[in-house]
This record gives structure tokens, sequence and C-alpha cells, in this order.
């Protein structure tokens, strides 16, 4: 069962298509919500990303998407996620849908710089109406020491990454808190752990995070 931990609480998976996770598995062992990959670059979709939509709607699991950086130009990586996600399809889909950037080191060429972040996020918004969260720690660390004060990943909830039993060194000129903390890899950082998978928190309670998805804040 999801535990509460330094007051916050313990129920949300993000996966991709290499974990092999049984989603009826991880809500047995307390999750109830997940956030899976969906897009990297300017054209790579994640082949079990609609299928595993489905399985969690079946499940009444609450739903995530997020886009994984590259160097690529930030309106075609735009683009790119919205398509594979369908937004705009079902109103009902894309109301529940938790959107998110993971901004992190990028496995196909240069990395996604501060301006392409800050595009991005901003692209989405005039797309979507809403601001994703935004995911890493190292490059979220450096965005934080070099973002122009007029970017907008301030508005952007912070889903931080960081294996330790509270989150340590929270980037602090830009956000000024976490909306989410990613506490553990299945290996790394404290329990509960469901091995191999990442697994993070929320501030405060289950009808909390019930409540504020997908927009969290």
């Amino acid at each position: 069962m999801p535990v509460t931990m330094n007051g916050t609480y313990d129920g949300v998976l993000d996966v991709n298509h290499d974990n092999p996770v049984v989603l009826g598995d991880a809500q047995a062992a307390g999750i109830i919500a997940v956030i899976h990959k969906a897009t990297e670059g300017a054209s790579w979709q994640d082949p079990l990303y609609e299928r595993r939509r489905y399985e969690a709607s079946a499940l009444g699991l609450l739903w995530g998407a997020y886009h994984f950086s590259s160097g690529r130009p930030p309106e075609s990586q735009v683009d790119n996620f919205l398509k594979t996600i369908q937004w705009g399809v079902d109103q009902v889909s894309d109301a529940a849908t938790l959107l998110a950037l993971d901004y992190e080191t990028s496995t196909s060429g240069p990395d996604m710089s501060v301006e392409d972040a800050c595009t991005f996020v901003s692209l989405v918004n005039q797309r979507t109406g809403r601001w994703p969260l935004v995911y890493g720690s190292n490059l979220i660390a450096h965005a934080d020491a070099v973002a122009d004060p007029a970017c907008p990943l301030s508005n952007c909830p912070l889903w931080y990454a960081n294996y330790n039993d509270q989150p340590q060194s929270v980037p602090k000129r830009v956000w000024k808190s976490w909306s989410l903390w990613q506490y553990s890899d299945g290996r790394n950082g404290p329990g509960p752990t469901l091995s191999g998978f990442d697994r993070s928190c929320v501030m405060g309670t289950q009808a909390a995070l019930q409540q504020a998805w997908p927009a969290l804040a």
C-alpha cells in the first residue's frame, strides 16, 4: 500500500516501453497514478503508450504522458508529443491526462537547451491551456542557474528526481518547491520500492493527489 512519508503520499509510477510492468500488480502495490513515456525528440513514439493507457483506464488509474527531451527543434517535439497522445481528439481524455516534459540528458544527440525548454513549455501551454510538469535533476539544476527571469519554466510544476529520504538541494531560483518527488528508481532511494521502477510522491494525501490531478501545482 502507498504510505505517507515525510508529509507526502506515495502512489505515482512512471514507466516506458522498456519497463515490463503489469499495471494490475502495480495497483495492488499501491500505485494509483501512472505517467508513461509517449515520445522522444521530434519523431520517436513509445510503442506501448496507447495500449497501457487503455489498460490504466480499465483499472481506474490516473494517467499522465511525458515527452523525453532532445536537441531537435522544440516546435517539432511538441508536434510529436501532442499528436502521439492524440490531444484534441477526446476532450474527456485530454482533461484527465497529466502532461510532463522529461528534461534530461539526451540519448539521441545534443541536450535540449534552456531556451528550447522554455519554448517547449510555452507551446504546450498555448496548444493545451496547461503548463506541463518539468521533470529532472541535473538539467533542472542547470536551468535553474541560467534561465532568464522571463523564462516560463517557473509556471511549470517541478517533478524533482532525488533518491534520498527527502529531496535535497531543490532548485530555488526558478522553482520555489516541488510538486512531485521521484524518490526511488527501484534500486536507489528509500522504501517502499517496486524493483526496477521509478516511484514518486506528492506533497499531502491520496485525496490531494486525486483532486489536483492532472494539473499539479
